[in-house]
């Protein structure tokens, strides 16, 4: 779409709306940005907004907002079934989501990721890979900037390194990435998307308008990705930890190796790898099949890969207090990736779990909770129907607490020399807190107070 001229709605004015309405109104289109509640906008954000002449109204959302509009840009935290977008769609107005914006005005190809778990530990090392072929990259959209400035920003010869959820693909109509991820598709999001069906329906934008010049990674291991084969239209990547692959990635012997027609190549071992637990050989095999395919060489991606640490949030190691490891998984927000925590770890767990609920099934769950934790402590919304499901798979060692500090201080009460203290709640964050990077911040911050404390007790 040409967006000079055009008069553009942009609905929140979180990240994504204020980084829309931005880049918008500097390409010359007519910008208004709109919140239904009253927002407090840092001096940054003001300036911003000035630059581009956007116009700002919040604290109401009338049908009034619609007028002459030429294109509605929805934030991907709105439902589709607010009453604005409902009376919108009547009319039959043009609406989409900020991918399909930064598809529209991005001159260099886009790489996107998606899946249920994953996606910020891929993108990331998706970015840094890409780097190795001497092109300016830039990374964005449910991580880092908003993904429509660095679109805005990247020259023609860069790649777009996008980390895209099912909210943000909702909303696509001709966004075609270069090349596409899809690592995994678990429950999730059900409170939005009120079916598995529209859940997965949403993920498959990914790749549903690209040509045979476009390829798609899919996890072979995950039957519904897998399931996916016959409706990609582009060239398809495959990886697997369970068999051998014709093209794309697999992991076998401790190696994981890169393919093309047929030819495997290895590119490194578990040994030089500093990312625990099966799932992230799963993150890392998803890039090298999608890299290599591009001209990275097995070279190039060792060195990237041997030298990448964990992402902040996710299994991050935090310190070490009385003989015992604390990790911060706090964008462990549903059960499947809480999980896949509980298994990286061999030696006992004692897990901080909870927050706001999305009433996801447990029971796999807390049957791993019940095998791989030595003790359950519960925050949050969600605390008293976790405790329920526990105590009804078997946990026996659950105790309750009302902040993370308290949260803190019972993980390192319970823990011995040798334990995991591990923040992985299997939950949103919207309880407590504004998102899951302030709570995992919140929970460093508390292990540091916890440390910092016990070191002057025993210097004093």
């Amino acid at each position: 779409m040409e967006y000079k001229g055009k008069r553009i709605l942009v609905l929140g004015a979180g990240r994504s709306g204020i980084g829309a309405a931005h880049v918008l109104g500097l390409m010359g289109a007519d910008v208004t940005l709109n919140d239904y509640k009253e927002i407090a906008f840092t001096s940054a954000e003001k300036a911003l907004l000035e630059e581009a002449h956007v116009t700002v109204i919040t604290g109401r959302q009338d049908n009034d907002l619609l007028a002459a509009i030429d294109r509605i840009v929805v934030s991907p935290g709105i439902a589709l079934t607010i009453p604005i977008l409902v009376e919108a769609a009547k009319r039959d107005m043009d609406i989409v989501g900020e991918v399909e914006v930064a598809y529209d005005i991005s001159k260099a190809p886009i790489l996107a990721v998606t899946g249920t778990n994953g996606k910020t530990t891929t993108t990331t090392l998706l970015g840094e890979v890409m780097k190795q072929t001497g092109r300016p990259v830039m990374v964005g959209g449910n991580i880092g900037d908003s993904l429509s400035e660095a679109a805005y920003e990247i020259p023609a010869d860069g790649y777009l390194v996008a980390e895209v959820s099912s909210y943000q693909l909702e909303t696509v109509k001709t966004f075609k990435p270069l090349g596409a991820i899809m690592l995994n598709i678990t429950p999730d999001h059900l409170q939005r998307h009120k079916t598995m069906e529209a859940y997965q329906a949403a993920k498959e934008n990914i790749f549903k308008q690209q040509t045979s010049k476009e390829r798609t990674v899919l996890n072979m291991d995950d039957p519904l990705v897998a399931g996916m084969v016959p409706r990609v239209p582009g060239k398809v990547l495959c990886i697997s930890q369970e068999h051998g692959v014709t093209d794309g990635a697999y992991f076998a012997d401790n190696q994981l190796f890169a393919v093309r027609n047929n030819e495997a190549e290895a590119v490194i071992s578990t040994a030089d790898i500093h990312l625990p637990g099966r799932h992230n050989i799963e993150n890392i095999l998803a890039v090298i099949a999608l890299a290599y395919d591009l001209g990275i060489t097995a070279a190039q991606l060792h060195d990237v890969i041997a030298n990448f640490k964990a992402v902040e949030h996710r299994l991050e190691r935090v310190t070490v207090i009385d003989g015992a490891t604390y990790f911060n998984d706090s964008k462990a927000t549903n059960t499947d990736s809480a999980i896949k925590a509980l298994e990286s770890f061999k030696e006992p767990v004692v897990l901080l779990a909870g927050g706001y609920d999305k009433m996801t099934d447990l029971t796999d769950f807390m049957a791993m909770v019940k095998t791989h934790a030595k003790a359950l402590v519960l925050m949050g919304d969600a605390a008293a129907r976790f405790e329920e499901a526990a105590k009804a798979a078997g946990v026996e060692n659950i105790v309750r607490v009302r902040s993370m500090a308290e949260a803190v201080a019972k993980g390192h009460e319970l823990a011995k020399p040798g334990d995991v203290v591990l923040l992985s709640p299997a939950c949103s964050s919207f309880d407590w807190y504004h998102c899951f990077e302030e709570r995992g911040d919140d929970f460093k911050n508390e292990v540091q107070a916890l440390a910092d404390m016990l070191a002057n007790k025993k210097g004093s």
